[in-house]
């Protein structure tokens, strides 16, 4: 059986994600990726045998950093991808003929369904909101471009079935939905091998930082210093170099570890951080996320759960933390979600490949 998977790179979410439905699949399946996340990533992440094919067949949303989108040119580039999908689809159709792929997934480049669909091959979205969602609010402001977001939702109906992911947009372009439930990495409590690895007093909290590699240059880094109960540690390092903030690399502890071992995760909000806050039953502190409709699902939910606090941008920017770390600190943790829906996923993948 061969599947062909599309994951759009726009930042490690998805890539994260469709990296836990891939290893739960069986592992006699020929699996295709097609993205421009780096190969690098998928070789560390999947445990099956894979092949990873550089394509960029959608963009995602151009960003000056972690939560500020530039809506316009988002829109002019998303255009001419869409242009030049136009010119691959042939070839595109032809190739997975020749390879003989029995499956499309996509997480969630609107393309693939075009390319299955002209092919006779079933498709499979996966996601927790669509490109047309977030688009749509786009078009309001530049309806010049709506004739693009009606090509995307005829691209999307043309899905076999849509996996949404709790918690999910309605995502209405889809006419076969079937609801899934979170996906995402488990880790384990490691937190007194950090603690002993970067010689931190046992007294202290952790937090863990993500910034994205879009970044949050615009935080008040230095001001870090100020929380004196606090250590901090993260993947990318961050301006300003402050004293408490611990650089981690893959080879000393996995990320999905660090989300475990941590009092709290501050972060923007995003379906890959909510998601491992929820499996790890870790708090997250975060900033509002203008221009992404994604946002209000996940900070609707958390809210509901009380996993999380959501705080002004002006004081998140301002490093001003010190009350809602110490709120969440304080507060009883949700317990971690025991139902990951990875290998839900992967089943319905095969059920509709065979």
């Amino acid at each position: 059986m061969h599947i062909l998977y599309y994951i759009t790179a726009h930042g490690y979410g998805h890539a994260v994600r469709s990296a836990a439905i891939c290893n739960c699949l069986p592992r006699d399946v020929q699996l295709t990726i097609k993205s421009n996340i780096p190969t690098s990533f998928f070789d560390e992440e999947i445990n099956i045998s894979h092949t990873v094919i550089n394509g960029t067949f959608d963009t995602g949303c151009l960003q000056c950093d972690g939560v500020t989108v530039r809506v316009k040119e988002t829109l002019q580039a998303y255009k001419e991808v869409s242009l030049r999908n136009e010119s691959l689809l042939d070839d595109e159709v032809k190739w997975c003929k020749e390879t003989r792929v029995d499956c499309i997934v996509s997480d969630i480049a609107p393309f693939a369904f075009e390319v299955a669909h002209k092919a006779g091959i079933p498709s499979v979205a996966i996601g927790n909101f669509t490109w047309h969602d977030i688009y749509s609010d786009y078009v309001r402001l530049y309806p010049q471009y709506d004739s693009m977001l009606s090509k995307m939702a005829e691209q999307y109906a043309k899905a076999t079935i849509a996996l949404t992911l709790y918690p999910a947009s309605p995502m209405p372009v889809f006419p076969r939905v079937k609801q899934m439930p979170i996906v995402g990495r488990k880790g384990r409590n490691r937190k007194d091998e950090i603690f002993s690895k970067f010689d931190i007093d046992q007294r202290k909290h952790l937090g863990l930082i993500y910034t994205g590699n879009f970044g949050l240059d615009s935080v008040n880094w230095s001001k870090l210093e100020e929380l004196k109960d606090w250590e901090f540690a993260g993947v990318y390092p961050l301006p300003q170099n402050p004293l408490n903030f611990h650089l981690v690399t893959k080879d000393q502890f996995r990320y999905q570890d660090l989300s475990a071992s941590a009092d709290v995760i501050i972060s923007k909000m995003g379906y890959g951080v909510f998601s491992e806050s929820l499996l790890n039953g870790i708090p997250i502190l975060y900033l509002p996320r203008d221009n992404f409709s994604e946002f209000g699902v996940l900070h609707a939910e958390a809210v509901r759960l009380g996993n999380g606090i959501c705080i002004d941008t002006g004081k998140f920017l301002n490093a001003e933390w010190g009350s809602p770390l110490e709120k969440m600190r304080q507060k009883d943790k949700l317990p971690p979600f025991e139902n990951d829906g990875a290998a839900q996923c992967a089943g319905e993948i095969i059920k509709i490949a065979v």
